[in-house]
């Protein structure tokens, strides 16, 4: 998990991992820390539409008590006994409507001061013994921070690239899009009707941007960061006058 490459990575593990707490659903969310400027609030869930679209009309966030307890305690608990005014009884019924009858939540205090919750829930009891419930939430507080601290990297590369990509001029990111594209250097420079050379200018100063050596690093680097974007241009094919190497 904390190697996840990608917020889908990280929901995939999460769905595969509901079954063996027990459950049918999962939900994350995170507010992230000091490490993540400006601070974001991310969601990953598999909680049913109906549900969500209730929760979200209702602006159940402000009264949900699953949320108020995650806010004052860290650790997992469960939701027994936590749904009180009419609200919340509300809010309970739809969620045993949607499949959603025995949850639990834990939550994870990051030192960087992010605050994350990680639920599972279904139709069914999920660890109903003792011994059972003290090892499930042992193991959800070690995935609640595992996940956490995936997500918060996960956010600061997307940020880094984002930084990035905001430090290329149009040009730049034009050309990386074209050698990427397999676009050979005189095809480069006659889509934007300059020469060759200054395509290649240009190459140089985005991998300079890019922090790598040579233009084909730079190409696979501003790929692999989702920076540029090969959709729009035709495959022509590698040749000679690639010039991609410095």
């Amino acid at each position: 998990m904390e190697q996840s490459p990608s917020e889908a990575v990280v929901r995939d593990i999460l769905r595969s991992t509901a079954p063996i707490f027990g459950a049918d659903f999962f939900t994350f969310g995170i507010r992230t820390g000091k490490t993540v400027s400006p601070p974001q609030q991310i969601v990953i869930s598999n909680y049913p539409k109906p549900w969500q679209r209730y929760y979200d009309e209702q602006g159940a966030f402000a009264f949900d008590p699953v949320i108020n307890r995650a806010f004052q305690s860290a650790g997992a608990f469960r939701w027994d006994g936590l749904h009180r005014d009419e609200r919340q009884l509300a809010l309970r019924r739809e969620a045993v409507r949607n499949g959603m009858t025995y949850g639990f939540s834990c939550s994870d205090r990051g030192p960087d001061a992010s605050l994350a919750i990680l639920s599972f829930c279904g139709e069914r009891p999920i660890a109903p013994e003792a011994a059972h419930w003290e090892a499930t939430a042992a193991a959800a507080a070690l995935l609640a921070g595992t996940t956490s601290r995936a997500m918060t990297r996960i956010v600061q590369a997307r940020n880094a690239a984002n930084a990035l990509a905001q430090s290329l001029t149009e040009a730049e990111r034009k050309c990386l899009e074209m050698m990427a594209a397999a676009m050979t250097a005189r095809q480069a420079a006659a889509v934007l009707k300059v020469q060759p050379g200054t395509v290649r200018y240009y190459l140089d100063r985005a991998a300079e941007k890019l922090g790598v050596e040579t233009r084909r690093e730079a190409v696979m680097k501003a790929l692999a960061e989702g920076i540029i974007d090969t959709r729009q241009f035709p495959n022509a094919g590698f040749g000679q006058d690639t010039e991609l190497h410095g």
